[in-house]
């Protein structure tokens, strides 16, 4: 296990507001946050032990998030990886159909990334080829889900139809999060088991895309991530499930790792790619 610094949002009740305040355009991004010693349990030992580990679908029923040692050969160009992601999606979980809506490049290292604005955004359409080479963001700080279930079903809508939760039986918003290059020794993404995060750790905002969740910190939390994470080695981040049984997770916060205070060695700047899809069953 390893003790590090994170950023989570700071309750409504502790900063005296409105939780209203928060879901005003401009306002939401701006939430206050706190650092938390935080403890990761790293995942590495079940990407080391494929046998025993569950298959993706049932660690995203139990936790909302699945690690996925990828078998396959390299992916290629990064111009090629709008269809890679699609039919990997859909061969790991059994999607009938795979549409990206969205796609994010990252880096830690200040002289390579632009900072988002803060003027409202909604996305209307999915944005056709993936952002890789040309945008490059930073590392995301503070816990969050990056949409609400009202969020989450107007971006399924908006990539596959407005009667796709007709058409389907089951609709999922999924993340697939893969460094670029590796070990990740600064800035892992960790994740929350979706089963350990309760309501009132929730709070509501006007985020980039959609209206979001923001994560309060909680001790009965559990926290994940892939120790010295490597290209091959996959999180699959689950947003939004239509279908989600009792005591199945609902979704899985997660965040950029503020501060490992060295222990995965040597820091070098973090590059990862997370590419954001609707799978339909």
């Amino acid at each position: 296990m390893t003790t590090a610094t994170m950023n989570l949002s700071i309750p409504c009740e502790v900063l005296g507001k409105d939780p209203a305040v928060f879901l005003q355009p401009g306002v939401g991004q701006a939430w206050p946050q706190e650092a938390r010693e935080v403890t990761l349990h790293d995942l590495k030992p079940e990407l080391e032990n494929p046998e025993t580990a569950q298959s993706p679908m049932e660690q995203l029923d139990s936790r909302g998030f699945a690690v996925v040692k990828n078998k396959s050969e390299a992916m290629g160009p990064l111009a090629q990886q709008r269809e890679w992601n699609e039919a990997f999606l859909q061969a790991q979980l059994g999607a009938r159909e795979v549409v990206i809506w969205n796609s994010v490049t990252r880096s830690s290292e200040p002289k390579v990334n632009t900072p988002y604005d803060k003027k409202p955004f909604a996305q209307d359409e999915p944005i056709e080829g993936l952002q890789f080479p040309d945008l490059v963001r930073p590392t995301a700080s503070g816990a969050h889900v990056d949409q609400d279930a009202l969020g989450s079903r107007r971006i399924c809508k908006l990539a596959l139809g407005e009667d796709v939760f007709e058409k389907y039986s089951r609709v999922q918003q999924i993340n697939v999060w893969v460094p670029l290059k590796g070990p990740v020794t600064a800035f892992p993404l960790a994740v929350c088991d979706g089963s350990t995060f309760t309501k009132e750790r929730t709070g509501y905002s006007y985020g980039m895309f959609a209206s979001r969740i923001n994560a309060f910190y909680g001790e009965e939390q559990k926290w994940y991530y892939i120790k010295r994470q490597e290209p091959d080695e996959y999180l699959l981040l689950k947003i939004y499930d239509s279908n989600t049984l009792p005591g199945h997770a609902e979704f899985t916060p997660h965040t950029g790792v503020d501060d490992l205070h060295g222990a995965d060695g040597p820091e070098t700047a973090r590059e990862s790619i997370e590419v954001r899809l609707v799978a339909c069953y």
